[in-house]
């Protein structure tokens, strides 16, 4: 049974600040249409930002404001202050794209939204009976429950010593693929991908910044280049930076025996007595 997955939307600190959004809420009942806004994105979270008409009602609007239980006429205002900010365009026979979802989208697998919730409410349990306890009581129970949070920490460390946590890949990777320009490139679901080769196929996220930072000095910003690299890492048994030089130094060695003429190495093996 596949694991369940969670999305998210991650708003900037200056969303509202944003002139779009300014503009938007300043129109009469704007709030309401950026409530609007705001339920459209959540809605599109899992298609990588993308609504699709479905026949369902008699035109796009009607099934969007039916979908997310809103009046039609102010889903149509919405719609159309979007469309001509370049917030919404068309991408295809009956569909269209909310273009600033790729950058707000957040996601974590079941198994990781568990093991966040268990270390909250440790700490949580830990600060609470910190601040029951006080006087010089309260030093030496602090101390003690600081040495416990930290053994706690280092037990969840200890049970994946080779993997980071699937928020810290995560992180890691979304850090990388912003310093190499690829952030408007990729899609939440690319995202996903290059963080299932860390947990499904055991690359380290070393050997993902790698093939990105190749990508971006190439200056080829296509996912299928990345994901090429990959395979053929994965192919190849590489799991770390450390094979992956190695390799590449064998591959060197390699071309440079192949230019070295056969009575010259004949002549080598003769004096190394093979």
């Amino acid at each position: 049974m596949a694991e369940k997955r969670y999305f998210w939307l991650k708003l900037q600190q200056d969303f509202f600040g944003r002139k779009e959004i300014k503009m938007l809420r300043r129109i009469a009942g704007g709030d309401t249409y950026t409530v609007i806004y705001l339920k459209m994105l959540l809605k599109s979270l899992q298609t990588d930002g993308k609504l699709y008409y479905e026949g369902i009602s008699n035109d796009f609007i009607e099934e969007i404001a039916l979908d997310i239980d809103e009046d039609y006429e102010n889903v149509s205002v919405t719609v159309n202050y979007l469309r001509s900010k370049g917030l919404l365009i068309d991408s295809g026979v009956d569909e269209v794209e909310l273009t600033s979802v790729k950058s707000l989208v957040g996601s974590e697998s079941s198994g990781a939204e568990r093991k966040r919730r268990q270390r909250e409410r440790e700490r949580t349990l830990i600060e609470t009976k910190r601040d029951n306890v006080t006087g010089q009581s309260r030093l030496g129970h602090v101390e003690i429950e600081l040495e416990k949070e930290i053994d706690i920490e280092q037990e969840q460390e200890l049970e994946t010593p080779a993997m980071p946590t699937d928020l810290s890949v995560r992180q890691q990777i979304m850090q990388t693929v912003g310093e190499n320009g690829f952030s408007d490139v990729l899609s939440p679901h690319q995202l996903e991908l290059l963080v299932d080769y860390v947990e499904g196929d055991g690359l380290s996220v070393d050997v993902i910044a790698k093939a990105i930072a190749d990508a971006s000095d190439k200056n080829i910003r296509k996912f299928n280049y990345i994901k090429a690299i990959l395979e053929s890492k994965v192919k190849q048994g590489i799991k770390t930076l450390a094979d992956w030089k190695f390799s590449e130094g064998k591959h060197q060695q390699k071309q440079v025996n192949d230019q070295v003429p056969d009575w010259m190495r004949e002549l080598n093996d003769e004096l190394e007595g093979n």
